[in-house]
């Protein structure tokens, strides 16, 4: 696949705009063949010198920047199947010396004789220096003078829901600045290691890349950053602040909270139910996924900078919301996760041996070393159905065998995690349904129908249904339920002031994440139900913000978070891109060793691992970089001696295979 420009050429005015934005010089002006306004008299043919409108000469990565600055809003980036078509290029042509007699008109051919040049200079020069900006309206044409100073986000960073500048990590690997890379990394995100090990890298999903050929590695460049670099250290607060806020959950999303608010210079503490912090990373995410050591690290490093955490302290039992006001902490939030299996909803669902699945990894991951014998079946498609299908198997399971409901392609697992987990010799099996569990005193199988699609959809997604007469029974010994998780609103006595929904999360504003209390805000999975680490990440930082604009009357917590945690590197001064196809950096899947929960995921190698960074498009860079050179991949890239044809015939597009050397923009 690949990045098509086209342009409307009926509305194009020859501006030029969009051949001097492009960073990797993928426009030129097609030349007419036939007589213009200024052919003039003779046999009526065109000069070679004159333009009629843009078309695409070389590889596009997608960044957009022609489409938003097109002043007349005639181009249009979609992507195609195959090769990208491209026209071979016209110029450069050499501009002639200008005309200083007679004053007065000159025509296009004195003013504008040449394509592509080597420099680029801003468009709006000498006035403004160039940089590009999202256009967000129809109406919103020529503004190249950005308000502000932000620059549009690459896809990877706005896919992120902690927004983590991932292309300018990925960039400062590429030139081996791994402590760089690191602190980037971790400037938005406490838990960058954990991450780089579990995330589900929706950056992966957006990023451009994907287009010409695979996307970016982006979780395993953030591994080896964090494997690699060493994180500067944190300086204190500007001010220290009186204010004491209580934080009771110690997962991704208490942790992340507390990290921002020490570093605000507020005191903070973490009230955490478990005997070890961390929440479902900790009592969710077995050990051979999730390192422990890991995990342990980034926790310690948000304790050290001054949060005081105390472990095996519940809400509800070892004291209540009124307790910790009463004890002078100005605001509380509330992330206490979603950590409740929900029931299989059958007949025979409460018999023995059908255990909820985050009970079962909590007995694994808090070293209870639970022992199971005969087959095994997981009802679920999700992380925590195939983390206990694993674990199973690890824990003596003759046999796994995976239900679930739908196909295979809406498993909200991760495609990685399936294949880890059948190449161990789980047993995945999509389209089933549990209709009962069968047993004398005790689960010993299950009843199933098999489902198949219907081709209708809601809610955006696929509708199953039953296929009549197609009942199967699947022996097992033991059921581990994993059809998805809810909070415990039982920390909440009545009369809290705070609204449950009827799903069990606790209310709370989308934007503030306040409670109906005041002072008492919550977020992450308690609110929301279960979501990924890196969103809970995001939800801390929010409750932060929203927490410091409460006791402090700040107006954007999150730019003062930012401007306290934020990792200055200094920008790109030239960007050495590569366009051609390049396959995306693996490493080798590791054997599986029964009965062990240690982890050998390999992570990539120094060599990999730039080569793989070398890959990026950097579209966090190319909106205001000042030089971009293009080092392989399709289309011209000698502006210098590519030929000038006197004839081009609109829409021709004969595929360029384009000279080597290199092209500055």
């Amino acid at each position: 696949m690949g990045y098509r420009i086209t342009i409307e050429d009926k509305g194009c005015f020859n501006c030029g705009v969009c051949m001097d934005v492009c960073p990797v010089q993928a426009l030129d002006m097609s030349r007419p063949n036939h007589a213009g306004v200024e052919a003039g008299g003779g046999d009526g043919s065109p000069f070679r010198w004159m333009m009629e409108y843009p078309t695409q000469v070389g590889e596009c990565i997608g960044c957009g920047i022609c489409v938003r600055e097109c002043p007349v809003l005639v181009v249009h980036l979609d992507t195609v199947a195959g090769e990208t078509p491209l026209a071979p290029r016209q110029g450069p042509i050499t501009r002639p010396v200008p005309v200083t007699e007679p004053p007065g008109w000159i025509p296009l051919s004195e003013a504008t004789t040449e394509a592509l040049k080597p420099d680029h200079p801003s468009p709006s020069a000498p006035l403004f220096t160039w940089r590009t900006s999202e256009r967000p309206q129809p109406w919103q044409t020529w503004r190249s003078m950005v308000d502000g100073d932000r620059d549009p986000k690459a896809p990877c960073q706005a896919a992120c829901p902690a927004g983590t500048d991932a292309g300018r990590y990925v960039g400062l690997i590429a030139q081996g600045r791994y402590d760089d890379a690191y602190a980037v990394a971790a400037e938005v995100n406490p838990f960058p290691s954990v991450c780089g090990w579990i995330c589900t890298a929706p950056c992966e999903t957006a990023c451009r890349r994907g287009t010409l050929d695979e996307p970016i590695s982006i979780r395993n460049l953030k591994r080896f950053a964090a494997e690699h670099g060493r994180l500067p250290a944190v300086e204190p607060p500007k001010k220290r602040r009186p204010e004491r806020v209580a934080i009771v959950g110690g997962g991704p999303a208490g942790m992340s909270a507390a990290y921002y608010l020490v570093r605000l210079g507020y005191g903070v503490t973490v009230f955490e139910a478990m005997p070890v912090s961390g929440g479902m990373m900790a009592i969710g995410i077995p050990a051979y996924r999730l390192p422990r050591e890991v995990l342990r690290e980034e926790i310690d490093r948000i304790v050290g900078l001054g949060v005081e955490l105390r472990l095996d302290s519940a809400m509800g039992r070892d004291f209540s919301l009124s307790d910790l006001e009463a004890q002078g902490y100005r605001a509380v939030f509330l992330a206490t996760g979603a950590s409740k299996s929900r029931r299989l909803g059958v007949p025979g669902d409460q018999l023995p041996g059908v255990v909820p699945a985050t009970f079962f990894l909590k007995q694994v991951n808090l070293g209870e070393e639970p022992h199971l014998s005969g087959p095994v079946v997981v009802v679920g498609g999700g992380s925590t159905a195939m983390d206990a299908a694993r674990s199973a198997l690890r824990s003596g399971a003759d046999s796994v065998t995976v239900l679930y409901r739908r196909g295979r392609a809406e498993m909200p697992a991760q495609h990685e995690e399936i294949e880890a987990a059948e190449r161990e010799g789980i047993v995945i099996r999509t389209g089933v349904v549990v209709d009962e569990v069968l047993g004398n005193g005790r689960a010993g199988s299950v009843r199933c129908q098999l489902q198949q699609p219907t081709g209708r959809v809601e809610g955006g997604r696929a509708v199953w249904e039953a296929i009549p007469g197609s009942q199967v029974e699947i022996s097992c010994a033991t059921i581990l339920v994993a059809i998805g998780e809810e909070p415990d609103p039982s920390i909440l006595p009545p009369g809290a002031g705070i609204e449950v929904s009827s799903w069990a999360g606790i209310m709370a504003d989308p934007r503030t994440l306040a409670t109906g209390r005041a002072g008492v805000f919550a977020g992450g999975d308690v609110v929301s139900g279960p979501k990924t680490v890196i969103d809970a990440v995001a939800n801390g930082r929010r409750a932060a913000a929203s927490i410091h604009e409460y006791l402090s009357g700040a107006r954007d917590g999150e730019a003062e978070i930012f401007a306290a945690v934020r990792y200055r590197t200094a920008p790109d001064r030239q960007l050495r891109l590569t366009l051609e196809s390049r396959e995306r950096a693996r490493v080798d899947h590791p054997d599986y060793e029964p009965g062990s929960f240690t982890a050998n995921e390999p992570g990539l190698d120094e060599i990999s691992a730039r080569a793989e960074a070398s890959r990026c498009f950097r579209c966090d860079a190319v909106y205001s970089c000042g030089v971009v050179q293009v080092v392989s991949g399709r289309g011209p890239r000698d502006v210098r001696t590519a030929p000038t044809p006197v004839h081009q015939a609109p829409g021709a597009f004969p595929v360029a295979a384009g000279p080597t050397g290199g092209a500055q923009r």
